[in-house]
């Protein structure tokens, strides 16, 4: 059976929702467990990702349709790959001890967060304790974005969709990020294709960086893997503040279509951005300097900027993942399950401290293959499909520790500077 991986296609095709068209997207990860009796793990609209909104075909600016961009599903390895994933979570004790670390590690992460800032608001801490709750501050917020938000918008946090969205609320409210853009930028534009240049606005980073081989060298690429660790930095405040409304103003993330937000999800924008706002701004300066509150809100947003940014590149922007675009998908063909697994790398598996902190995220291959599955399950499906992925010929990378995968990172970005660049200019 082939699944066309397409929003725009599918869209001007049905004109269904977005909220529809993402559930025909998920089926590639999870068809074979329609099954399964977990219903966190259902293809019914409780599990939607994407709310609401319309779908429409994107142009170019010569009118012209954008390429069409699609996977073949099914294949051995990712029809024995659910399989096994399916039984491992069938047993009903697998499944409740999965939720148990999941919740456990949720209330950890309010209660460092919420302790954090008011010790700083109300605790009138020294200089050292003020500097240990602002560092708890910064890891509350990481570990809430992880652990929380990135499950919860994904479909995996409830079984029910509507709480899903109210948990991945804290998307807005906790991190000044709109969660109903979030789902259409991360699970519809990265998750359905990702490392595909135009389409995955995560690797489509022009003119500041360039961080596949088809797109275009310029000059000032060459010093990318020096100075792109800032622009990781300003990632958060650019959504903070004008990133939302910019994708709403033009109305795509990628090549994926986005509509403004009505009724509820305009609600919750506005009403998340103004309690953001609230606390991260307008409190503390009923206690501390207005230059305090300015500089504490960068360092804070930067850093949690820096930590976000860097685990996602990780994962896929470095020397073992592989890169394609619209044409080459067209020219050849893939298996969608084949192309998720080469264009993603795990890393640190056998640092369980390290993947707690990130929620899972260092387990990125099984989390592209099963989104809607709570991380706290990743580190004994990624067992089974490294197993399955030797099997049947498909390449499974992982670096071993934090540093081999940042100095892979490192080198690609430099070689992405480097490639193309004349000689001369290369050599000063």
């Amino acid at each position: 059976m082939r699944l066309v991986c397409n929003v725009a296609q599918v869209g001007a095709r049905t004109g269904d929702t977005v909220d529809e068209v993402q559930q025909e997207l998920e089926r590639v990860p999870v068809v074979a467990l329609r099954a399964f009796r977990c219903t966190f793990m259902t293809q019914s609209r409780e599990g939607g990702d994407v709310q609401t909104g319309r779908v429409k075909r994107l142009s170019d600016a010569n009118g012209d349709a954008s390429p069409k961009v699609s996977f073949d599903n099914g294949g051995e390895f990712i029809r024995q790959t659910r399989r096994d994933v399916e039984e491992y979570l069938s047993a009903r004790r697998v499944r409740a001890r999965g939720r148990a670390q999941l919740y456990a590690k949720g209330v950890v992460a309010f209660a460092v967060l919420l302790g954090s800032w008011l010790m700083l608001m109300v605790g009138h801490p020294g200089v050292w304790l003020g500097l240990l709750s602002f560092a708890g501050l910064i890891f509350g917020t990481s570990l809430t974005a992880f652990s929380v938000m990135h499950d919860a918008n994904h479909g995996a946090y409830f079984r029910k969709r509507r709480l899903n969205h109210l948990m991945g609320w804290t998307a807005d409210s906790l991190l000044g990020l709109s969660s109903y853009a979030w789902r259409v930028k991360h699970n519809v534009a990265h998750h359905t294709y990702t490392n595909v240049d135009g389409y995955d606005a995560d690797i489509t980073q022009v003119p500041f960086a360039r961080l596949m081989p088809v797109q275009e060298p310029r000059p000032w690429y060459r010093l990318q893997h020096y100075y792109i660790w800032f622009l990781y930095c300003l990632m958060a405040l650019r959504w903070q503040t004008i990133g939302d409304v910019a994708a709403f103003v033009r109305g795509t993330i990628g090549n994926s279509a986005l509509r403004v937000p009505r009724g509820w999800d305009l609600a919750g924008l506005v009403g998340g951005k103004v309690i953001f706002v609230s606390w991260a701004i307008v409190v503390p300066l009923l206690v501390y300097p207005w230059w305090g509150v300015v500089v504490a809100y960068l360092v804070y947003s930067m850093v949690v900027s820096l930590i976000m940014a860097v685990t996602f590149q990780l994962a896929h922007c470095v020397e073992e993942a592989d890169f394609t675009s619209a044409e080459q998908l067209a020219a050849e063909r893939r298996l969608w399950a084949v192309h998720e697994v080469e264009t993603t790398v795990d890393f640190c598996p056998r640092n369980p401290v390290l993947s707690w902190v990130v929620g899972g995220l260092n387990y990125q291959i099984e989390h592209h293959l099963f989104p809607r599955v709570p991380h706290t399950h990743y580190a004994h499906i990624a067992k089974i499909v490294q197993r399955n992925a030797e099997q049947h010929g498909v390449r499974y990378v992982t670096q071993r520790s934090l540093r081999a995968a940042l100095r892979s990172h490192f080198r690609h970005l430099r070689t992405m500077g480097r490639m193309g660049v004349p000689v001369a200019l290369e050599m000063g």
